[in-house]
C-alpha cells in the first residue's frame, strides 16, 4: 500500500504537467473582466491603478465563465507559437480578493501571448529551435487558443479592439 501512495505521488504531478491551474491557488471572491486600451504594454493592474480612462468596459465573470477562460489559459494546446514584440493588450482579467488585486492577466491577440501575475505551466512545454546551441518557449497563443479566446472575447460582449483573426498565425 505504501508503495502504491509512493506511485501516485510521483504520477499524478506527471501526467497533469501543463495542465495544473495556477489561479486555483489565488484566494479569491470576484474576478472582473476588462476590456481597455493598453497600447505601449499597458498592463491591465497599472491600467486600474494610473489610467482608468483608457478602460471601455468590464464585466464580472460568473464562475463557469472564470473556468472556461481557465481552462483555455493552461492548456498545454493552447501554446506552442511564436510571438510578436509590440503587446498591445486590450483583454485583462483581474482576480480581487476584498477589493484587493491578487492576480491579473492581461492578453493581446495581436502579438499573440499574454502577461499573467501566475506562472502558466504550459507556457514553456514547447520550444522554438534556432539552432543545436539555443532554443527558446514557443509561448504564442496556438491556432486552436487564438479561436477561443476570440470567441470567448465575443460571448462576454468585448469586441471594441477585436480584429478579425486574418494573420499568418490563424491560417
Amino acid at each position: 500500500m505504501k508503495n502504491l501512495i509512493s506511485l501516485y505521488i510521483l504520477i499524478i504531478p506527471i501526467l497533469a504537467f501543463g495542465q495544473f491551474n495556477p489561479f486555483e491557488k489565488l484566494d479569491y471572491d470576484k474576478v472582473i473582466a476588462y476590456e481597455y486600451q493598453g497600447e505601449g504594454g499597458l498592463l491591465i493592474e497599472n491600467c486600474l491603478n494610473k489610467k482608468k480612462e483608457k478602460i471601455y468596459k468590464k464585466i464580472t465573470l460568473t464562475e463557469k465563465q472564470t473556468e472556461k477562460l481557465e481552462t483555455i489559459l493552461i492548456s498545454k494546446k493552447s501554446y506552442g507559437n511564436t510571438t510578436m514584440s509590440c503587446f498591445d493588450p486590450h483583454f485583462g482579467v483581474v482576480y480581487y480578493l476584498k477589493e484587493k488585486i491578487v492576480g491579473t492577466v492581461s492578453i493581446c491577440l495581436e502579438c499573440n501571448y499574454l502577461i499573467s501575475s501566475e506562472k502558466i505551466p504550459a507556457t514553456e512545454l514547447k520550444m522554438i529551435k534556432i539552432s543545436d546551441d539555443y532554443s527558446y518557449p514557443a509561448k504564442g497563443f496556438s491556432k486552436i487558443a487564438r479561436k477561443k479566446i476570440y470567441n470567448y472575447c465575443k460571448e462576454i460582449g468585448f469586441i471594441k479592439y477585436l480584429k478579425p483573426l486574418t494573420s499568418y498565425l490563424d491560417e
